[in-house]
């Protein structure tokens, strides 16, 4: 019973979705401190983050996340699909935010530089994944090479 739940589809999409979680948690911890960085300096009236829009970013954040698993699989890493996925969080975030007016309290700059701050914590994303295959790849590379001597010596 135990090893047929965790070979069930139940369990690949709870790992499907935890996978978008952590994710989600990241960016929401980013969204979160940059929308306070730019209300402290924007000289704006005082910027809080009251309860809707904490909920607010958190659906967006999940929506980043989600998305994250559908188009960069990391077994079809890719410049476009990268691309796309840094595109599909952007308008995540205009859409949530101007729908939801996350900076009309704010200089325009303000918003402009969030979204740029997003763009650029979505790329560090794509680089530690790079990173990750890359140290994965000579990991199992230097496998394979010590796997072939043995074999020769046989």
């Amino acid at each position: 019973m135990h090893d047929k739940f965790k070979n069930s589809g139940l369990a690949r999409l709870y790992l499907w979705i935890t996978k978008a979680k952590y994710t989600m948690g990241i960016f929401f911890v980013a969204f979160v401190i940059a929308y306070l960085f730019f209300g402290l300096v924007s000289g704006a009236a005082l910027v809080t983050l009251d309860f809707f829009t904490a909920v607010e970013m958190v659906f967006a954040c999940f929506f980043i996340g989600l998305s994250q698993q559908i188009i960069i699989r990391l077994d079809r890493l890719n410049r476009s699909r990268c691309a796309l996925w840094i595109l599909s969080g952007e308008l995540i975030t205009l859409v949530f935010s101007l729908v939801f007016r996350w900076f009309e309290r704010f200089p325009l700059w303000c918003f402009i530089s969030y979204m740029i701050f997003i763009a650029l914590g979505m790329g560090a994303v794509i680089l530690g994944y790079y990173l990750e295959l890359s140290r994965e790849t000579q990991r199992l590379n230097r496998g394979l090479e010590q796997f072939q001597k043995l074999n020769k010596k046989i």
